[in-house]
């Protein structure tokens, strides 16, 4: 295979990240089609960013529950991506693309006849990010075999053991939470105790990204919001898309102890202050049972998926642990998984 010809696609349920085998990063554009408040003009893909009125959009996108089912909404992407991307001649050229884990067969055949008899790509190779993962990591790994693979993504979670780089599929678990529901988590509680933002999906997974964190120490935390602990409060700043095209959250002002404490002027700026929701939205990766959901948490799921495997290889899997996704991408998120992991990693080497 000719590595210049060798176009890569990561066609995640969030975002695709797409580029020449030799490019150092990928492009990266939102697997959305958006309408803005007049449903007029929409916005495709890298377009997004063109919206300036992100408030009471309509998005439209091509996944629902973590798998691609509206081929034609795909496709509406696909063309932009494939026609603005310099020197593509799909004939001639090789495809690396990424589907998620135990894919539907019909899914698949559906991927692979688009791919073939629309584009007319030279060869598809289809494959989950947590088996090209675990193959990069034998790569640069020789002496490990084995390696367990946690894919934190927008949809949903799965923990997958790889035995000698092959999937384990016996003991792969998914647990139906993902970055999605935590936006969702997120903008439910605020709207319930603050102000109303259920047609602000967007702005509210920005916001989670900004201010939300694993906590690892639940308890310590609710102490700390007991106390108002600053630490913990947050004011958080939300666009206007007028003058603020994006929230932030507002640090601080710290004054020098010889300045004059200037007066209160008033200001235009809506700020919602977070505190518990910090970090009490993302516990529920680690116990779902909190919102209702008959799921294992995270840590259970990968003590759960490596008692699935041969005993031979569970010391090599407890000690091979990879952490991806976007949400791993939260403050602590792998502080949190590997300290409660260890705790196991304890009891399971004493009992062995």
């Amino acid at each position: 295979m000719t590595i210049e010809k060798c176009l890569i696609m990561d066609n995640g349920s969030y975002t695709v990240k797409y580029g020449w085998k030799t490019d150092k990063s990928p492009e990266i554009i939102q697997n959305w089609i958006i309408r803005g408040k007049d449903r007029r003009r929409q916005y495709i893909g890298r377009e997004v960013d063109l919206c300036k009125e992100m408030s009471n959009i309509h998005v439209t996108t091509p996944f629902q529950k973590g798998y691609l089912l509206s081929w034609s909404s795909q496709r509406t992407i696909w063309d932009q991506i494939f026609n603005s991307t310099p020197n593509l001649s799909t004939g001639d050229i090789h495809l690396i693309v990424t589907e998620p884990p135990l894919n539907f067969k019909s899914i698949q055949e559906a991927w692979d006849e688009a791919m073939f008899e629309e584009y007319g790509f030279k060869s598809v190779f289809r494959s989950s990010p947590s088996t090209l993962t675990a193959f990069h990591y034998k790569q640069t790994h020789k002496d490990n075999q084995c390696c367990l693979i946690i894919d934190a993504g927008h949809a949903f979670t799965h923990v997958i053991p790889y035995i000698n780089g092959v999937q384990y599929e016996k003991a792969v678990k998914r647990i139906n939470l993902g970055g999605k529901h935590l936006g969702n988590l997120l903008k439910e509680q605020i709207s319930y105790r603050q102000l109303n933002l259920h047609e602000e999906t967007y702005v509210c997974n920005l916001m989670k990204e900004d201010v939300c964190f694993v906590s690892t120490s639940f308890k310590e935390e609710m102490e700390l919001v007991r106390k108002r602990d600053p630490s913990v409060l947050c004011e958080y700043v939300l666009p206007d898309f007028l003058n603020i095209h994006r929230g932030y959250v507002k640090l601080p002002h710290v004054t020098d102890d010889n300045e004059e404490p200037k007066k209160h002027t008033p200001t235009k700026e809506q700020i919602i202050k977070v505190s518990l929701e910090r970090f009490s939205v993302p516990e529920v990766l680690f116990h779902p049972s909190d919102i209702g959901m008959q799921e294992m948490g995270l840590t259970e799921a990968i003590v759960y998926a490596i008692n699935q495997c041969p005993s031979a290889v569970r010391p090599h899997l407890y000690n091979n642990i990879i952490i991806t996704g976007g949400t791993s991408n939260l403050q602590n998120f792998k502080v949190r998984t590997l300290a409660f992991y260890l705790i196991h990693l304890l009891l399971y080497m004493n009992a062995w």
